[in-house]
Formats: C-alpha cells, sequence, structure tokens
C-alpha cells in the first residue's frame, strides 16, 4: 500500500466528528496541556490538548491503548510496549513493531476504592502532525466516574531508550492536570460528605509513591468548604484549610494554589491541582470519589 495513503487513511481513522461535550477541567500551564471535549480516538469525551494539538480521548486513546498493550506478554527484558496494532489496524500497518512508548499501570487502593495510574513515556516524534506528543504522560482515573487526573512532560534526551523510568517529570514545563466529564453545575446540599482522594506528583511508575487523604465537603446555599489533607511517605502534607465550594461546583483557596472542580449531579467526585511548591516540579494532581 502507497505510504502516502497509508498516512491519509490512518488520519481518517483516528480522528473524530469534532462535538462538544460536557467537559471541564484545567492545568497548571494551558499553553502546555488543555482539558477539552476529545476530537481524536473519540469524541465529545473528557480529554486534553498538548500545545496545538488536536484533543486526545483519555480514555480511548492513552488508556486504552496502553491497556492493549499490557495485555501482551512482555517483552524479553520484563517491559512492555506500546506498538501500533495497540491503536488500530492502520497503525500496525503503518508503524509495524516500532516501539511507541513504554507504558505501565498501577493499581491504587485507598479506602475501599481503587485508582488506576496509566504512565507513558513517549519513545518516538510523532509521524502525523495532529498526533501529540505525549512525552511523559501520567493519568489516574477517579474509581466510577469518567474523571482523569495527572502530569506531564515533555520527551528527555533519553526519550529513545529502551527502558527507563524517567518521564522527564523534573523538567521545568512539567504540568499538572485534570480532565472530567458532567462537571458538577449546580452544587447539591453537602453535610460532611467524605472523598477518597489521590494525588500524584513525580510518579514512578516501578515505585509509586502517591498522596492520599480523606477531604470533607460541605455546601448550602450558594457557599460551602473543602477541609481535609492529603499526605505521603517523604513529602510535606497538602493542607485544603480554607478552600471555598462555589455554587457551579468549583473550588478554590486564596492565591489559587488549589483549584478544582466536582463532577456528577450529587458531587459524586472531585477533581483538581495543588501549586503550592518550590517550582513547576512540585504540583500536584489529585482525584477521588465520595464515600
Amino acid at each position: 500500500m502507497n505510504k502516502h495513503v497509508v498516512i491519509v487513511a490512518m488520519a481518517a481513522a483516528l480522528a473524530s466528528v469534532s462535538a462538544v461535550g460536557a467537559v471541564k477541567g484545567g492545568s497548571t500551564d494551558e499553553t502546555k496541556v488543555k482539558a477539552a471535549p476529545s476530537t481524536l480516538f473519540g469524541s465529545g469525551n473528557a480529554g486534553l490538548q498538548f500545545g496545538s494539538s488536536a484533543a486526545i480521548d483519555l480514555l480511548g486513546g492513552p488508556i486504552t491503548q496502553a491497556n492493549n498493550a499490557l495485555a501482551r506478554a512482555a517483552e524479553s527484558n520484563g517491559k512492555h510496549y506500546l506498538k501500533g496494532s495497540d491503536i488500530n489496524f492502520l497503525a500496525g500497518v503503518m508503524l509495524g513493531s516500532t516501539k511507541i512508548a513504554q507504558v505501565w499501570r498501577n493499581d491504587v487502593a485507598f479506602n475501599g476504592d481503587t485508582t488506576t495510574i496509566n504512565s507513558t513515556r513517549q519513545m518516538i516524534v510523532p509521524p502525523l502532525p495532529f498526533m501529540p506528543d505525549f512525552g511523559g504522560l501520567v493519568i489516574g482515573k477517579v474509581e466510577g466516574s469518567p474523571v482523569y487526573f495527572g502530569e506531564w512532560a515533555p520527551k528527555g534526551a533519553n526519550y529513545a531508550a529502551v527502558a527507563s523510568t524517567d518521564l522527564n517529570l523534573n523538567s521545568a514545563q512539567h504540568t499538572a492536570w485534570y480532565s472530567g466529564e458532567n462537571p458538577t453545575t449546580n452544587m447539591p446540599t453537602l453535610a460532611n460528605a467524605k472523598y477518597n482522594v489521590v494525588g500524584i506528583n513525580q510518579h514512578n511508575p516501578e515505585n509509586p509513591n502517591v498522596y492520599t487523604g480523606v477531604l470533607s465537603a460541605t455546601y448550602s446555599t450558594g457557599a460551602g468548604s473543602l477541609t481535609g489533607t492529603l499526605a505521603r511517605s517523604g513529602s510535606a502534607s497538602l493542607n485544603f484549610a480554607n478552600t471555598n465550594i462555589s455554587s457551579n461546583g468549583s473550588f478554590a483557596n486564596a492565591g489559587n494554589v488549589i483549584t478544582g472542580q466536582f463532577y456528577g449531579a450529587q458531587a459524586n467526585a472531585l477533581a483538581g491541582i495543588h501549586k503550592g511548591g518550590a517550582g513547576t516540579q512540585d504540583d500536584v494532581a489529585f482525584g477521588g470519589a465520595r464515600q
């Protein structure tokens, strides 16, 4: 098959008809990573846009594709790699056995909930201009909701290394983000509602060390608060004191050190970012489900 024909067909297969979906999120630098309704790998779902790339469907793209790769037996070095056939047939034809990315999955159990964390270390330069530069991408998923949170950094100098857990997350361009479907637009009354929350920062997919904690939300007649702490070994705790909840389901504290969003009509999930560290490398993304 002519390579030009393959490229055109592949572009058509990957792209989706643009649709405006109920997606809301945020990031610590929207010029690098921006939450948006997906146009690639799925239409109108929770997605991310990297720079000027198409907005990828998080579930239909990197999560499902990485899980396809992880379902195969590991390579001789014990590692798993994303290949074209994990994306679709045409990508398999075009890219063959090329290792597109090294991939991992961690299932983090906390208080009866499981947060799935998929990690991707991109190993090639994207062959088509509309394809995103995944770089080092970490995606956490809130159990039971299409709500995602994580971190990103551009490819590092080691991007072509056969095996490495270095996702270049120490980059000054490190960006924490969150993106979810069905954002809460009219906050329900909450009386000390509890959320099991996980936070991600500088994730090592072969030695994960996440933040965990229970946050409490109270809301009534136009005002509310989110309180509690997230903690992990070796790091300062993240304190949510003086974090205010707005009627549209968003929340923030003074100076927007903490910002985020509730999801679902009954505010059954939340996600957000914490920017209180010494630099961008310390920014944390978090998400969790209501107990």
